[in-house]
Protein backbone atom coordinates (compact mmCIF):
# COMPACT_ATOMS: atom_id res chain seq x y z
CA UNK A 1 0.00 0.00 0.00
CA UNK A 2 1.59 3.37 -1.06
CA UNK A 3 2.30 6.30 1.81
CA UNK A 4 -0.62 8.22 0.02
CA UNK A 5 -3.05 5.12 0.40
CA UNK A 6 -1.77 5.07 4.24
CA UNK A 7 -2.12 8.37 4.81
CA UNK A 8 -6.05 8.51 3.49
CA UNK A 9 -6.59 5.17 5.53
CA UNK A 10 -5.43 6.76 9.09
CA UNK A 11 -7.46 9.69 8.67
CA UNK A 12 -10.67 7.76 7.26
CA UNK A 13 -10.15 5.61 10.64
CA UNK A 14 -9.77 8.95 12.64
CA UNK A 15 -13.26 10.33 10.80
CA UNK A 16 -14.78 7.19 11.42
CA UNK A 17 -13.81 7.06 15.23
CA UNK A 18 -16.76 8.15 18.17
CA UNK A 19 -19.14 7.95 14.89
CA UNK A 20 -19.03 3.95 14.09
CA UNK A 21 -18.31 0.60 16.37
CA UNK A 22 -15.04 0.28 16.51
CA UNK A 23 -15.26 -3.71 15.17
CA UNK A 24 -16.65 -1.89 12.16
CA UNK A 25 -13.70 -0.99 10.73
CA UNK A 26 -11.62 -3.07 9.12
CA UNK A 27 -7.93 -2.06 8.02
CA UNK A 28 -6.09 -5.70 8.66
CA UNK A 29 -4.68 -7.27 5.62
CA UNK A 30 -6.24 -10.93 5.99
CA UNK A 31 -9.44 -9.64 7.23
CA UNK A 32 -9.75 -7.16 4.41
CA UNK A 33 -9.31 -10.02 2.13
CA UNK A 34 -11.85 -12.03 3.50
CA UNK A 35 -14.67 -9.07 2.95
CA UNK A 36 -13.57 -8.76 -0.69
CA UNK A 37 -14.49 -12.33 -1.05
CA UNK A 38 -17.70 -11.75 -3.21
CA UNK A 39 -19.84 -14.41 -5.53
CA UNK A 40 -17.42 -13.96 -8.70
CA UNK A 41 -14.10 -15.48 -7.43
CA UNK A 42 -12.58 -14.21 -10.53
CA UNK A 43 -12.98 -10.44 -8.83
CA UNK A 44 -9.48 -9.79 -6.89
CA UNK A 45 -9.84 -6.36 -5.95
CA UNK A 46 -9.16 -5.45 -1.93
CA UNK A 47 -10.16 -2.40 -0.53
CA UNK A 48 -7.53 -0.41 1.93
CA UNK A 49 -10.55 0.25 4.23
CA UNK A 50 -14.20 -1.21 4.74
CA UNK A 51 -17.07 -0.27 7.17
CA UNK A 52 -19.12 -2.68 8.28
CA UNK A 53 -22.30 -1.01 8.43
CA UNK A 54 -25.15 -1.92 10.66
CA UNK A 55 -27.44 1.46 10.39
CA UNK A 56 -27.68 4.37 8.03
CA UNK A 57 -25.87 6.51 10.33
CA UNK A 58 -23.07 4.22 9.83
CA UNK A 59 -23.65 4.47 5.84
CA UNK A 60 -23.28 8.09 6.40
CA UNK A 61 -19.79 8.44 8.32
CA UNK A 62 -18.26 6.18 5.81
CA UNK A 63 -19.36 8.28 3.29
CA UNK A 64 -18.21 11.28 4.57
CA UNK A 65 -15.04 9.88 5.85
CA UNK A 66 -14.33 8.68 2.36
CA UNK A 67 -14.97 11.61 0.90
CA UNK A 68 -12.98 14.21 3.41
CA UNK A 69 -10.05 12.03 2.62
CA UNK A 70 -10.70 11.93 -1.05
CA UNK A 71 -10.71 8.20 -0.75
CA UNK A 72 -12.99 6.30 -3.64
CA UNK A 73 -15.72 4.28 -2.79
CA UNK A 74 -18.18 1.45 -3.70
CA UNK A 75 -20.98 0.12 -2.08
CA UNK A 76 -21.76 -4.02 -1.53
CA UNK A 77 -24.79 -4.53 -1.53
CA UNK A 78 -25.95 -8.73 -1.35
CA UNK A 79 -22.54 -9.47 -2.10
CA UNK A 80 -23.53 -11.20 -5.73
CA UNK A 81 -20.80 -9.23 -7.66
CA UNK A 82 -19.64 -10.03 -10.72
CA UNK A 83 -18.00 -7.25 -12.75
CA UNK A 84 -16.30 -5.70 -9.96
CA UNK A 85 -17.94 -2.53 -9.84
CA UNK A 86 -18.79 -2.94 -5.90
CA UNK A 87 -14.68 -3.27 -4.54
CA UNK A 88 -12.13 -1.45 -5.88
CA UNK A 89 -8.34 -1.70 -5.12
CA UNK A 90 -7.04 0.72 -2.36
CA UNK A 91 -11.18 2.48 -1.97
CA UNK A 92 -12.99 2.22 1.44
CA UNK A 93 -15.60 0.04 1.12
CA UNK A 94 -19.37 0.07 2.52
CA UNK A 95 -20.08 -3.04 3.06
CA UNK A 96 -24.00 -3.24 3.77
CA UNK A 97 -24.19 -7.19 4.18
CA UNK A 98 -25.10 -6.76 7.54
CA UNK A 99 -28.01 -4.75 7.38
CA UNK A 100 -30.52 -7.59 6.10
CA UNK A 101 -33.68 -6.55 7.95
CA UNK A 102 -36.93 -7.33 6.09
CA UNK A 103 -40.08 -6.09 8.01
CA UNK A 104 -43.60 -7.17 5.84
CA UNK A 105 -46.63 -5.08 7.09
CA UNK A 106 -49.83 -6.02 4.51
CA UNK A 107 -48.97 -5.93 1.21
CA UNK A 108 -45.89 -3.81 1.79
CA UNK A 109 -42.08 -5.34 2.56
CA UNK A 110 -39.45 -2.95 4.07
CA UNK A 111 -36.03 -4.26 3.15
CA UNK A 112 -32.61 -3.35 4.05
CA UNK A 113 -30.04 -2.43 2.14
CA UNK A 114 -27.74 -5.63 2.29
CA UNK A 115 -30.88 -8.26 2.36
CA UNK A 116 -30.60 -10.41 -0.60
CA UNK A 117 -33.58 -12.21 -2.33
CA UNK A 118 -33.95 -15.04 -0.27
CA UNK A 119 -34.10 -12.89 2.80
CA UNK A 120 -37.12 -11.18 1.35
CA UNK A 121 -38.89 -14.16 -0.10
CA UNK A 122 -38.27 -16.02 3.37
CA UNK A 123 -39.99 -13.13 5.07
CA UNK A 124 -42.92 -12.55 2.60
CA UNK A 125 -43.82 -16.75 2.84
CA UNK A 126 -45.47 -16.60 6.24
CA UNK A 127 -47.73 -14.04 5.36
CA UNK A 128 -48.66 -15.45 1.91
CA UNK A 129 -47.19 -12.95 -0.18
CA UNK A 130 -43.80 -12.81 -2.67
CA UNK A 131 -41.87 -9.89 -4.33
CA UNK A 132 -41.27 -9.47 -8.06
CA UNK A 133 -37.62 -11.48 -7.20
CA UNK A 134 -35.41 -13.22 -9.90
CA UNK A 135 -34.55 -17.02 -10.45
CA UNK A 136 -31.28 -17.14 -7.64
CA UNK A 137 -31.65 -16.56 -3.97
CA UNK A 138 -28.09 -15.09 -3.54
CA UNK A 139 -28.58 -11.87 -5.39
CA UNK A 140 -28.57 -8.93 -3.87
CA UNK A 141 -32.61 -7.46 -3.82
CA UNK A 142 -31.58 -4.15 -3.82
CA UNK A 143 -29.40 -4.81 -6.62
CA UNK A 144 -31.82 -6.90 -8.27
CA UNK A 145 -34.64 -4.26 -8.28
CA UNK A 146 -32.88 -0.97 -9.37
CA UNK A 147 -31.19 -2.36 -12.30
CA UNK A 148 -34.43 -3.81 -13.29
CA UNK A 149 -35.75 -7.19 -11.54
CA UNK A 150 -36.41 -9.70 -14.21
CA UNK A 151 -38.15 -12.81 -12.35
CA UNK A 152 -40.77 -15.52 -13.14
CA UNK A 153 -43.71 -13.43 -11.84
CA UNK A 154 -43.26 -10.64 -14.56
CA UNK A 155 -46.23 -11.69 -16.61
CA UNK A 156 -48.60 -10.33 -13.77
CA UNK A 157 -46.30 -8.14 -11.39
CA UNK A 158 -43.79 -6.40 -13.85
CA UNK A 159 -40.38 -5.74 -13.03
CA UNK A 160 -38.54 -5.06 -9.86
CA UNK A 161 -38.57 -1.28 -10.76
CA UNK A 162 -42.27 -1.71 -11.32
CA UNK A 163 -42.88 -2.61 -7.64
CA UNK A 164 -40.74 0.13 -5.97
CA UNK A 165 -42.89 1.99 -3.32
CA UNK A 166 -39.97 4.15 -1.94
CA UNK A 167 -36.17 4.15 -1.28
CA UNK A 168 -33.61 5.53 1.56
CA UNK A 169 -31.20 7.11 0.08
CA UNK A 170 -27.20 8.38 1.49
CA UNK A 171 -26.40 10.97 -0.78
CA UNK A 172 -22.63 12.03 -1.81
CA UNK A 173 -22.54 14.72 1.06
CA UNK A 174 -24.33 12.20 3.41
CA UNK A 175 -27.46 13.66 3.49
CA UNK A 176 -30.20 11.46 3.70
CA UNK A 177 -33.25 11.86 1.33
CA UNK A 178 -36.57 9.44 1.04
CA UNK A 179 -37.57 9.07 -2.89
CA UNK A 180 -40.70 8.33 -4.16
CA UNK A 181 -43.44 9.19 -6.02
CA UNK A 182 -44.10 12.84 -4.11
CA UNK A 183 -40.53 13.54 -2.50
CA UNK A 184 -37.27 13.49 -4.78
CA UNK A 185 -39.79 12.28 -7.48
CA UNK A 186 -36.91 12.75 -10.28
CA UNK A 187 -34.69 10.49 -8.11
CA UNK A 188 -36.92 8.37 -7.41
CA UNK A 189 -38.02 7.79 -11.42
CA UNK A 190 -33.75 7.52 -12.06
CA UNK A 191 -33.06 4.55 -9.43
CA UNK A 192 -35.78 2.64 -11.26
CA UNK A 193 -33.71 1.54 -14.05
CA UNK A 194 -30.52 3.54 -13.15
CA UNK A 195 -29.58 1.52 -9.93
CA UNK A 196 -26.76 2.29 -7.17
CA UNK A 197 -25.48 5.43 -9.06
CA UNK A 198 -26.91 8.22 -7.33
CA UNK A 199 -25.78 6.89 -3.30
CA UNK A 200 -26.41 4.38 -1.03
CA UNK A 201 -29.97 2.92 -0.69
CA UNK A 202 -29.90 1.90 2.78
CA UNK A 203 -33.51 0.70 2.66
CA UNK A 204 -36.31 0.03 -0.08
CA UNK A 205 -39.94 -0.43 0.08
CA UNK A 206 -41.71 -2.98 -2.14
CA UNK A 207 -44.81 -3.86 -3.06
CA UNK A 208 -45.54 -7.78 -2.51
CA UNK A 209 -48.24 -10.01 -4.13
CA UNK A 210 -49.94 -12.89 -2.38
CA UNK A 211 -48.23 -15.68 -4.85
CA UNK A 212 -45.98 -16.99 -2.18
CA UNK A 213 -46.71 -20.46 -4.11
CA UNK A 214 -47.36 -21.42 -7.50
CA UNK A 215 -47.30 -23.79 -9.82
CA UNK A 216 -43.58 -24.16 -11.14
CA UNK A 217 -40.48 -26.55 -11.84
CA UNK A 218 -38.55 -27.84 -15.02
CA UNK A 219 -39.72 -29.78 -18.14
CA UNK A 220 -36.68 -30.22 -20.69
CA UNK A 221 -36.39 -32.31 -23.90
CA UNK A 222 -33.59 -33.96 -25.45
CA UNK A 223 -31.35 -31.38 -27.15
CA UNK A 224 -31.82 -32.53 -30.84
CA UNK A 225 -35.44 -31.80 -30.17
CA UNK A 226 -34.53 -28.15 -29.46
CA UNK A 227 -35.35 -26.20 -32.73
CA UNK A 228 -38.80 -27.50 -32.61
CA UNK A 229 -39.36 -26.93 -29.00
CA UNK A 230 -37.97 -23.29 -29.63
CA UNK A 231 -40.48 -22.70 -32.63
CA UNK A 232 -43.35 -24.48 -30.37
CA UNK A 233 -42.55 -21.79 -27.65
CA UNK A 234 -43.09 -18.89 -29.53
CA UNK A 235 -46.19 -20.07 -30.65
CA UNK A 236 -47.49 -20.99 -27.51
CA UNK A 237 -46.25 -17.65 -25.87
CA UNK A 238 -47.98 -15.69 -28.58
CA UNK A 239 -51.36 -16.40 -27.20
CA UNK A 240 -50.13 -17.18 -23.78
CA UNK A 241 -51.60 -15.54 -20.30
CA UNK A 242 -50.20 -13.14 -18.59
CA UNK A 243 -49.86 -15.46 -15.36
CA UNK A 244 -47.80 -17.65 -17.53
CA UNK A 245 -43.86 -17.81 -18.01
CA UNK A 246 -41.87 -19.90 -19.30
CA UNK A 247 -37.97 -19.16 -18.99
CA UNK A 248 -35.92 -21.46 -21.51
CA UNK A 249 -32.35 -22.36 -21.77
CA UNK A 250 -29.49 -25.37 -22.45
CA UNK A 251 -27.46 -26.84 -19.57
CA UNK A 252 -25.93 -29.73 -19.72
CA UNK A 253 -27.35 -32.52 -17.06
CA UNK A 254 -26.75 -36.34 -16.11
CA UNK A 255 -29.27 -36.98 -18.83
CA UNK A 256 -27.00 -34.85 -21.33
CA UNK A 257 -26.96 -31.42 -23.18
CA UNK A 258 -31.05 -30.38 -23.03
CA UNK A 259 -33.37 -27.42 -24.25
CA UNK A 260 -35.09 -26.62 -20.44
CA UNK A 261 -37.76 -25.20 -19.95
CA UNK A 262 -38.82 -23.64 -16.33
CA UNK A 263 -42.31 -23.10 -16.57
CA UNK A 264 -44.47 -21.16 -13.65
CA UNK A 265 -48.28 -20.84 -13.82
CA UNK A 266 -49.16 -17.88 -11.58
CA UNK A 267 -53.00 -17.89 -12.24
CA UNK A 268 -55.71 -19.83 -11.17
CA UNK A 269 -54.56 -23.64 -9.37
CA UNK A 270 -57.34 -25.23 -10.91
CA UNK A 271 -55.88 -24.22 -14.46
CA UNK A 272 -52.38 -25.02 -13.63
CA UNK A 273 -52.76 -28.82 -15.24
CA UNK A 274 -54.12 -27.40 -18.06
CA UNK A 275 -51.26 -24.62 -18.78
CA UNK A 276 -48.08 -26.96 -17.75
CA UNK A 277 -49.49 -29.37 -20.43
CA UNK A 278 -49.35 -26.90 -22.80
CA UNK A 279 -45.86 -26.80 -22.24
CA UNK A 280 -45.19 -30.40 -22.07
CA UNK A 281 -46.58 -30.85 -25.35
CA UNK A 282 -44.14 -29.40 -26.80
CA UNK A 283 -41.33 -32.13 -27.60
CA UNK A 284 -40.73 -35.36 -25.66
CA UNK A 285 -39.73 -34.74 -21.86
CA UNK A 286 -36.37 -36.37 -20.60
CA UNK A 287 -37.06 -33.88 -17.25
CA UNK A 288 -40.39 -33.79 -16.16
CA UNK A 289 -40.84 -32.06 -12.54
CA UNK A 290 -43.40 -29.63 -12.10
CA UNK A 291 -46.06 -29.38 -8.83
CA UNK A 292 -47.18 -26.52 -6.71
CA UNK A 293 -44.13 -24.83 -4.90
CA UNK A 294 -43.15 -22.48 -2.69
CA UNK A 295 -41.28 -19.47 -3.92
CA UNK A 296 -38.98 -18.75 -2.10
CA UNK A 297 -37.56 -23.08 -2.12
CA UNK A 298 -37.19 -22.74 -5.72
CA UNK A 299 -34.88 -20.25 -5.34
CA UNK A 300 -32.67 -21.45 -3.01
CA UNK A 301 -32.33 -24.40 -5.16
CA UNK A 302 -30.80 -22.79 -7.74
CA UNK A 303 -28.05 -21.10 -5.37
CA UNK A 304 -26.50 -24.58 -5.40
CA UNK A 305 -26.05 -24.29 -9.45
CA UNK A 306 -24.37 -20.54 -9.27
CA UNK A 307 -22.38 -21.53 -5.93
CA UNK A 308 -21.18 -18.44 -3.93
CA UNK A 309 -17.32 -17.75 -4.42
CA UNK A 310 -17.48 -19.79 -7.89
CA UNK A 311 -15.55 -18.30 -11.68
CA UNK A 312 -18.04 -16.67 -13.60
CA UNK A 313 -17.49 -14.48 -17.03
CA UNK A 314 -21.27 -13.49 -17.44
CA UNK A 315 -23.04 -11.77 -20.72
CA UNK A 316 -26.22 -10.77 -22.12
CA UNK A 317 -28.52 -9.89 -24.61
CA UNK A 318 -31.73 -8.70 -25.45
CA UNK A 319 -33.29 -9.77 -28.57
CA UNK A 320 -36.86 -8.40 -29.98
CA UNK A 321 -38.34 -12.12 -30.11
CA UNK A 322 -37.73 -15.69 -31.85
CA UNK A 323 -37.07 -15.20 -35.00
CA UNK A 324 -36.35 -18.32 -37.36
CA UNK A 325 -32.73 -16.99 -37.29
CA UNK A 326 -32.16 -16.21 -33.72
CA UNK A 327 -33.34 -19.62 -33.18
CA UNK A 328 -30.07 -20.53 -35.17
CA UNK A 329 -27.85 -18.13 -33.13
CA UNK A 330 -29.09 -19.15 -30.03
CA UNK A 331 -28.79 -23.13 -30.89
CA UNK A 332 -24.89 -22.84 -32.55
CA UNK A 333 -23.79 -21.25 -29.29
CA UNK A 334 -25.80 -23.95 -27.44
CA UNK A 335 -23.66 -26.70 -29.06
CA UNK A 336 -20.42 -25.15 -28.92
CA UNK A 337 -21.42 -24.72 -25.03
CA UNK A 338 -18.85 -26.25 -22.35
CA UNK A 339 -20.32 -28.42 -20.26
CA UNK A 340 -20.23 -26.28 -17.13
CA UNK A 341 -21.86 -23.40 -18.52
CA UNK A 342 -25.53 -22.10 -19.33
CA UNK A 343 -27.82 -19.97 -21.60
CA UNK A 344 -31.20 -18.80 -19.67
CA UNK A 345 -33.66 -16.70 -21.22
CA UNK A 346 -36.25 -14.62 -19.75
CA UNK A 347 -39.27 -13.96 -21.54
CA UNK A 348 -40.45 -10.28 -20.43
CA UNK A 349 -44.08 -9.78 -21.39
CA UNK A 350 -47.56 -8.95 -19.76
CA UNK A 351 -47.27 -6.38 -16.92
CA UNK A 352 -43.88 -5.18 -17.79
CA UNK A 353 -45.02 -4.42 -20.70
CA UNK A 354 -47.90 -2.17 -20.08
CA UNK A 355 -45.49 0.44 -18.98
CA UNK A 356 -44.71 3.71 -20.48
CA UNK A 357 -41.11 3.67 -21.75
CA UNK A 358 -40.60 7.09 -20.09
CA UNK A 359 -42.10 5.74 -16.70
CA UNK A 360 -38.96 4.66 -15.05
CA UNK A 361 -35.19 4.64 -16.42
CA UNK A 362 -35.73 1.14 -17.36
CA UNK A 363 -36.74 1.98 -21.06
CA UNK A 364 -36.90 -1.84 -22.86
CA UNK A 365 -40.80 -1.73 -22.49
CA UNK A 366 -41.80 -3.85 -25.78
CA UNK A 367 -41.75 -7.69 -25.27
CA UNK A 368 -38.28 -9.34 -25.64
CA UNK A 369 -36.21 -12.22 -25.01
CA UNK A 370 -33.11 -11.28 -22.43
CA UNK A 371 -30.70 -13.85 -22.86
CA UNK A 372 -28.01 -14.36 -19.98
CA UNK A 373 -25.07 -15.77 -21.14
CA UNK A 374 -23.18 -17.31 -18.42
CA UNK A 375 -19.84 -18.66 -18.07
CA UNK A 376 -18.88 -20.72 -15.35
CA UNK A 377 -15.41 -22.80 -14.34
CA UNK A 378 -14.78 -24.77 -11.39
CA UNK A 379 -11.00 -24.35 -11.56
CA UNK A 380 -8.45 -23.53 -14.33
CA UNK A 381 -8.28 -19.87 -16.23
CA UNK A 382 -11.05 -20.39 -17.64
CA UNK A 383 -10.26 -19.15 -20.96
CA UNK A 384 -12.75 -21.67 -23.03
CA UNK A 385 -15.66 -20.59 -21.14
CA UNK A 386 -14.89 -16.47 -21.40
CA UNK A 387 -14.35 -17.46 -25.27
CA UNK A 388 -17.75 -18.75 -25.33
CA UNK A 389 -19.61 -16.23 -24.03
CA UNK A 390 -17.64 -13.67 -26.12
CA UNK A 391 -18.80 -15.37 -29.39
CA UNK A 392 -22.30 -15.88 -28.11
CA UNK A 393 -22.58 -12.32 -27.57
CA UNK A 394 -21.16 -11.57 -31.01
CA UNK A 395 -23.16 -14.20 -32.45
CA UNK A 396 -26.45 -12.89 -30.94
CA UNK A 397 -25.53 -9.00 -31.85
CA UNK A 398 -27.51 -9.38 -35.29
CA UNK A 399 -30.48 -10.02 -34.06
CA UNK A 400 -30.19 -7.61 -30.23
CA UNK A 401 -31.79 -4.75 -29.88
CA UNK A 402 -29.39 -2.05 -29.22
CA UNK A 403 -28.06 -1.29 -25.82
CA UNK A 404 -29.27 -4.25 -23.22
CA UNK A 405 -29.21 -4.46 -19.60
CA UNK A 406 -26.91 -2.68 -17.60
CA UNK A 407 -26.91 -4.86 -14.42
CA UNK A 408 -24.90 -7.48 -16.59
CA UNK A 409 -22.50 -4.90 -18.26
CA UNK A 410 -19.19 -4.65 -17.01
CA UNK A 411 -17.44 -1.02 -16.64
CA UNK A 412 -16.49 0.11 -20.53
CA UNK A 413 -18.95 -1.68 -22.32
CA UNK A 414 -20.10 0.52 -25.48
CA UNK A 415 -23.20 -0.76 -25.34
CA UNK A 416 -24.18 1.68 -22.39
CA UNK A 417 -24.29 4.69 -24.64
CA UNK A 418 -27.77 2.75 -26.13
CA UNK A 419 -28.69 1.57 -22.94
CA UNK A 420 -31.48 4.37 -21.96
CA UNK A 421 -32.58 5.24 -25.31
CA UNK A 422 -34.69 7.94 -25.03
CA UNK A 423 -34.46 8.54 -21.16
CA UNK A 424 -30.98 9.27 -21.33
CA UNK A 425 -30.52 12.69 -21.35
CA UNK A 426 -32.85 12.80 -17.99
CA UNK A 427 -31.06 9.92 -16.15
CA UNK A 428 -27.37 11.85 -16.33
CA UNK A 429 -29.81 15.43 -15.76
CA UNK A 430 -30.55 13.74 -12.13
CA UNK A 431 -26.81 12.18 -11.99
CA UNK A 432 -25.73 15.44 -12.75
CA UNK A 433 -27.63 16.91 -9.97
CA UNK A 434 -27.13 14.52 -6.84
CA UNK A 435 -23.65 12.96 -7.61
CA UNK A 436 -22.30 15.67 -9.57
CA UNK A 437 -18.71 14.61 -8.77
CA UNK A 438 -19.55 10.88 -9.88
CA UNK A 439 -18.47 9.27 -6.60
CA UNK A 440 -21.58 6.31 -7.03
CA UNK A 441 -20.69 3.78 -9.94
CA UNK A 442 -22.83 0.49 -9.39
CA UNK A 443 -23.63 0.14 -12.31
CA UNK A 444 -22.56 1.49 -16.13
CA UNK A 445 -24.11 5.01 -17.53
CA UNK A 446 -23.70 6.68 -20.61
CA UNK A 447 -20.57 9.74 -20.29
Amino acid sequence: MSSAVNAQVEKVVALLQGRVPADAIVTEPAALAAVGRVWNAQLTARPAVAVRCRTTADVQAAVRAARSAAMPLSVLGGGHDWAGGAILDGGLLVDLREMRQVTIAGDVATVAGGANVSDVLDAARPHGYAAAVGTVGSVGFTGLTLGGGYGTLIGVVGLGVDNLLSAEVVLADGRVVTADPRHEPDLFWALRGGGGNFGVVTELRTRLHPLATVTTGMIAFPFDQAQSVLRGWRDLMASAADALDVMFGVMDTPVGKVLFTAPTWAGDPASAAEQLESVRALGKPVIDDVGQRALADVVHALDDIFPYGGNYHLGSRIVPGLSDDAIDAFLQSADAMPATCALNVHHSHGAATRVATTETAYTYRDEHLLVEVLGCWPAGDGAAESAWVQDTEHRLDAHALVGGWANLMAPGDHRVKDAYGINTDRLLAVKAHYDPDDVFTAIPLPE
